[in-house]
C-alpha cells in the first residue's frame, strides 16, 4: 500500500512539473492579460487532455492507477498556480524585494513607497490592470462617461470577500475600506 501511494506521488509530481514545462512553452508563445484565469483554464485543459490520452493509450490497471493521481495533479498544479505564476504577476512584495535588490544602499521606508508607486502603480498601471480584469470577470461595468461600478455579482463577491475575511480574521481593510477613506 505504501509503495503504490509513493508510486501515485512520484506519477502526481511528474505530471505537475510537466505542466508547468508545457505552461512555461505557452507562457514565451501565447501569454494571456489574466495570469490567474489563464492557468486555471490551461491546467483543467491538460488534465482534461491527458485523461482523455491516457484513457485510450494504457491498459485497464494502468488507467486506474494513472488517473488515481489525476486529482492529486490536478490540486498540485493548482496550488503551483496560485503561489507561483499569480503571485509573481502582482505581488507587492515581490516589488519591495525588487525595489531593495536594485539599490544599492538601504532604503526608507519613504523610498520603498515612491519606488512602489512609480513601479508597481504608474509603470505597471496596476489599477488600470486590475480594472481590465474586472471587467472581464463581470464583477465592475463601466458607463459611457467611463465611470466604473458594482455589478449585482460584484456586490455578491464584494459581500463574500467581506464575510470570508472575518472569518478567516485577515486584514478585511481592503474590502471593508472606511468611509474617510472613499472619495
Amino acid at each position: 500500500m505504501l509503495k503504490i501511494l509513493a508510486n501515485q506521488i512520484i506519477i502526481s509530481f511528474l505530471i505537475l512539473l510537466s505542466f508547468v514545462a508545457l505552461y512555461t512553452i505557452k507562457r514565451q508563445i501565447f501569454p494571456g492579460e489574466i495570469v490567474f484565469f489563464e492557468a486555471i483554464i490551461s491546467s483543467i485543459f491538460y488534465i482534461t487532455a491527458l485523461s482523455i490520452f491516457v484513457s485510450y493509450v494504457l491498459d485497464a490497471r494502468l488507467k486506474k492507477f494513472f488517473m488515481e493521481s489525476i486529482l492529486a495533479s490536478f490540486l498540485m498544479i493548482t496550488l503551483f498556480n496560485s503561489l507561483i505564476p499569480t503571485i509573481l504577476d502582482r505581488s507587492v512584495s515581490i516589488t519591495i524585494l525588487g525595489t531593495l535588490k536594485k539599490s544599492t544602499y538601504p532604503l526608507s521606508e519613504l523610498q520603498i513607497n515612491e519606488s512602489f508607486n512609480q513601479i508597481y502603480v504608474i509603470q505597471e498601471d496596476a489599477v488600470g490592470v486590475r480594472l481590465k480584469e474586472q471587467l472581464a470577470t463581470g464583477n465592475i461595468k463601466i458607463d459611457e462617461n467611463g465611470n466604473y461600478s458594482l455589478t449585482n455579482r460584484g456586490v455578491l463577491i464584494t459581500n463574500i470577500l467581506s464575510k470570508t475575511t472575518k472569518i478567516l480574521n485577515v486584514n478585511s481593510s481592503f474590502i471593508d475600506q472606511r468611509e474617510d477613506r472613499q472619495k
